[in-house]
């Protein structure tokens, strides 16, 4: 019964204070965290964290890899422009340097900077599809931030591989990144050529949809992303790498040639819909539980928090606006396109909860970085609307 109520009282604050800060046109995400540092240690201390509330949390972090994956899908990858690519790598490589740099000056951890640096070198692109919709910058914008997802999830495979090391007390050496590299182009081969096969050429999955009045489409979703999640963990991965290929393996539906344009228009409106089924219970679940993670944020290190999110803010802004202004965008377009690129989101706070699990964050370098994620998100939408 207590476990109930906890769930029952930790998705309901969820909820509403995510649909608060969404009419506001902030990401829901942000209301989710800050709802579990409201009833978690950090707060009221209502709920604690225990191993019941993780392992719904984590669930919720295989649904969410899942969406992103059909989010990040491979008929846009293909399409994705040199613009798009250009601007991703000038942001992520000025990020990663200043993250990193800025991360072991106070940390004294390479591994720690690194994967400080590899976090804000990231853009969420759940958060800016949303405040850019409406922008001529909205394509370029979003198809380097799935760029940017990409390279994240690649980051995420070598660091499951490094930690493992670790725990076997073997020392993580160059043949290791060579071979998590190699796993995981090979994970992503395998998925893109059997869902080519099994769902763009013989549109095998089409049969589920006769179904989805009895939800099985979201059912064989669910399967998938957890059976892929099993494989990437068995190959030496991590979990929801496994998840997110799944993803990307169910999003090939689109792909479906289909000469009738309201059949496509229905289909992509029914993914859209198993996305939000998905999403709407769980992943609250994880973002909430995210903020349980913190410590008292009456600890919170100021110095390395402003520290941090300078080098969140400048990477993307100098180091994505340089790429715009190369490829011969003017000045306040360049400027544009580095302020949208600064958001901060989902995958971001999925790597966090990775570092602090597996012991790469401290629970100080954590807190810090968490709170940073979420001042990204919220000024990202202001400063870039501002800039307009």
């Amino acid at each position: 019964m207590e476990f109930l109520i906890e769930l029952l009282v930790l998705l309901l604050f969820a909820k509403v204070m995510g649909e608060v800060f969404h009419h506001y046109g902030f990401s829901p995400l942000v209301g989710e965290v800050a709802a579990g540092i409201m009833l978690g240690p950090a707060a009221l201390g209502i709920i604690a964290q225990n191993p019941r509330i993780e392992a719904v949390a984590m669930l919720g972090l295989i649904i969410l890899m899942l969406v992103s994956g059909m989010n990040s899908r491979f008929d846009v990858l293909a399409r994705i422009r040199f613009k798009s690519t250009v601007v991703s790598l000038t942001g992520v490589c000025l990020s990663l340097l200043l993250g990193s740099c800025t991360g072991y000056i106070l940390t004294g951890n390479i591994l720690s900077a690194l994967f400080i640096g590899a976090v804000l070198s990231n853009t969420a692109t759940e958060v800016v599809v949303r405040f850019t919709a409406k922008s001529h910058l909205s394509h370029l914008v979003t198809g380097a931030a799935i760029i940017d997802d990409i390279i994240a999830v690649y980051i995420l495979g070598l660091v499951s591989t490094i930690t493992l090391k670790q725990a076997l007390g073997l020392p993580p050496d160059i043949s290791a990144v060579l071979l998590t590299t190699l796993g995981i182009a090979a994970f992503f081969i395998v998925v893109a050529y059997l869902s080519r096969e099994l769902v763009v050429r013989l549109n095998v999955i089409k049969r589920l949809w006769g179904f989805r009045g009895k939800g099985v489409p979201v059912t064989f979703a669910a399967v998938l992303a957890l059976l892929l999640a099993v494989i990437a963990r068995y190959v030496g991965l991590h979990e929801i790498i496994g998840a997110y290929m799944a993803g990307l393996f169910i999003g090939r539906l689109r792909e479906r040639p289909d000469a009738m344009l309201l059949s496509r228009i229905r289909l992509n409106a029914l993914l859209d819909d198993m996305s939000n089924v998905m999403q709407a219970v769980l992943t609250p679940f994880f973002f909430a539980y995210v903020g349980l993670l913190l410590p008292s944020l009456q600890g919170i290190n100021l110095l390395m928090f402003l520290a941090f999110l300078g080098a969140a803010l400048a990477g993307k802004m100098f180091g994505a606006g340089l790429g715009a202004a190369l490829l011969g965008y003017g000045w306040r377009d360049s400027v544009r396109t580095g302020l949208a690129m600064c958001a901060r989101g989902s995958l971001e706070l999925a790597m966090l909860q990775v570092g602090l699990v597996t012991g790469i964050l401290s629970a100080n370098v954590y807190l810090v970085m968490v709170v940073t994620v979420l001042a990204t998100a919220i000024l990202s939408p202001v400063l870039f609307r501002l800039a307009g």
